[in-house]
């Protein structure tokens, strides 16, 4: 079986990421029943897009043909491509290889929808303000 997971740096120690489709890179890891057999890093190229970050890693993963991909959250647009693919989708948070661990102990359920509503990765919250009202009343 194949696991995509959405991580910040990649590897088995290092920690899922919150964002599906804006993370930095996702671990690919390669399991046989329950034993980790082996992992690849894999930058995710549409982590800076302007828009359709979601999609277009959703179509990456399917193109990888993972059987189940693991992040903190999925995006509706994401979710509906990964779903009729048949990927699973396991909302997860921790440690990577703990992470993949609970999958397969069955601690951890893959969802049948997105997690959040669209354009939750795009940080629409504080720091939004490109720099207005910066450096007033300053000497």
């Amino acid at each position: 079986m194949k696991i995509a997971i959405a991580t910040q740096k990649g590897g088995l120690d290092d920690e899922v990421s919150p964002f599906f489709g804006r993370c930095p890179v996702f671990t690919m890891v390669y399991v046989e029943g329950e034993e980790i057999k082996n992992s690849d890093v894999i930058q995710n190229e549409s982590a800076s897009a302007t828009g359709g970050a979601g999609i277009q890693a959703a179509q990456f993963i399917v193109e990888q043909k993972a059987e189940a991909v693991m992040a903190g959250n999925f995006g509706p647009n994401a979710a509906r491509i990964l779903s009729s693919a048949g990927i699973k989708m396991v909302p997860a948070q921790g440690n990577v290889k703990e992470a993949v661990m609970k999958y397969l102990s069955g601690d951890l359920k893959p969802v049948p929808d997105s997690t959040v509503e669209g354009h939750f990765g795009m940080g629409g919250g504080m720091g939004r303000g490109q720099g207005q009202g910066m450096g007033r009343g300053r000497a």
